[in-house]
């Protein structure tokens, strides 16, 4: 990390964004919640983003973020099977490496 970066630089939040959503970027420990659905998908299987926000009982906003950077650090990947939602249109089914 670079110490010379402004603080508002690392956080979550676009330069436009108010300062309530600087504040609350604050709040929100990205390690914490990518163990979380790491630790889901290592308790219960192959699941997708909807299923994993339903067991921990997070918001969907919450959970379907922290796949890609899981996925990118290759501990979880694509299954290439797809699940219909109750959406009515088909999710991806996220898996361990």
């Amino acid at each position: 990390m670079n110490a010379g970066l402004p603080l508002f630089d690392l956080l979550p939040v676009r330069k436009s964004d108010p300062d309530t959503s600087r504040e609350a970027a604050k709040g929100v420990n990205i390690t914490m919640l990518e163990s979380c659905v790491y630790g889901c998908l290592k308790a219960h299987g192959s699941l997708t983003s909807f299923e994993i926000a339903d067991i921990l009982r997070l918001s969907l906003v919450t959970v379907s973020p922290r796949l890609r950077p899981l996925s990118d650090k290759g501990l979880v990947r694509d299954s290439g099977v797809r699940r219909m939602g109750q959406s009515g249109r088909n999710q991806i089914v996220w898996e361990i490496v």
